[in-house]
């Protein structure tokens, strides 16, 4: 493990009182594990928007999207002419 970083987060009174009145959980794992699934999440999308000019992912993507189309149509039944 690297060495650890200290940094200090401003809370809220509401938020802050909510945490006092748990003193039985551990915070900072409470932050850090957050910190560690939102980081992960913004890789995850990042890695998503670069392949997007896969053509690959974009015939998936297109097939999916046409789906979609097919099924709210379905759902919603027979449109009315004008």
């Amino acid at each position: 493990m690297s060495e650890a970083k200290k940094f200090t987060f401003e809370v809220p009174g509401d938020l802050r009182a909510l945490m006092d009145a748990h003193p039985e959980v551990n915070w900072t794992a409470v932050f850090r594990e957050a910190i560690r699934r939102q980081a992960r999440a913004a890789d995850l999308a990042r890695e998503i928007l670069e392949e997007q000019s896969d053509p690959r992912i974009q015939a998936v993507a297109s097939l999916a999207k046409a789906r979609v189309g097919e099924r709210f149509r379905k759902a919603r039944g027979p449109t009315k002419a004008r």
